[in-house]
């Protein structure tokens, strides 16, 4: 080997087109949520990626098209996918609902995913990022309305209230945690599950007679 060689810097290894794009899209997860938007660089994003810069305006025209790719891959793969508050399908909405918020906020994932909403909501004077963010409700606020909807239906859950403000409700209480739980990891968000089992208490219907 040659000193010119043994001076060469080393070549990055050659990832197929969806796998450097599923890299790209990680680095970046991480970059936005630790430093938000314009701290984020795409040199830092390219360098944990393990690419290039130019590499990676191949695979996003711009930061703003990366961080919208982030966060459309956060709605489909975390907020979406795990169905966010909602309980498991055919459950008891009332009694699953606290837990549902518990194993939110005992997943190590949950805090960057509450930072990369709330960087998000921070710019929804662009149309293009307020369209994510309205997704990104939706996709929380769907699934749940469903679920009181049908618990309504089965008698688990008091129908003298709308399904619509419960949802509301609840939706509120998950932002709150998530937001608390996204300042610092201490312990204190889990005081939310206390308040959402209160909650459920108040949602069942009255006793017959009572």
């Amino acid at each position: 080997m040659s000193a010119a060689d043994d001076q060469a810097p080393a070549r990055r290894a050659r990832m197929p087109g969806a796998e450097r794009r599923s890299a790209i899209l990680a680095a970046a997860r991480a970059e936005f949520a630790r430093h938000g938007f314009h701290g984020a660089g795409t040199a830092a994003i390219a360098r944990a990626a393990g690419c290039s810069e130019a590499i990676l305006y191949r695979h996003f025209a711009s930061k703003k098209a990366l961080l919208l790719a982030v966060l459309r891959e956060e709605i489909g793969a975390r907020v979406g996918a795990s169905r966010a508050l909602a309980p498991p399908p055919g459950a008891d909405p009332v009694a699953a609902l606290p837990a549902a918020l518990a194993g939110r906020l005992a997943e190590e994932e949950f805090a960057t995913t509450a930072r990369l909403v709330l960087l998000a909501i921070s710019m929804t004077g662009d149309p293009e990022v307020g369209g994510a963010v309205r997704e990104v409700f939706d996709s929380v606020r769907a699934p749940l309305r469903a679920a009181l909807d049908a618990g309504q239906a089965a008698g688990a859950v008091r129908d003298d209230v709308d399904a619509g403000l419960l949802t509301w409700i609840w939706h509120g209480l998950f932002l709150v945690a998530a937001v608390r739980d996204a300042v610092a990891r201490d312990g204190v968000a889990a005081e939310a599950v206390a308040a959402a089992e209160a909650l459920a208490r108040l949602l069942r219907p009255p006793a017959a007679g009572a």
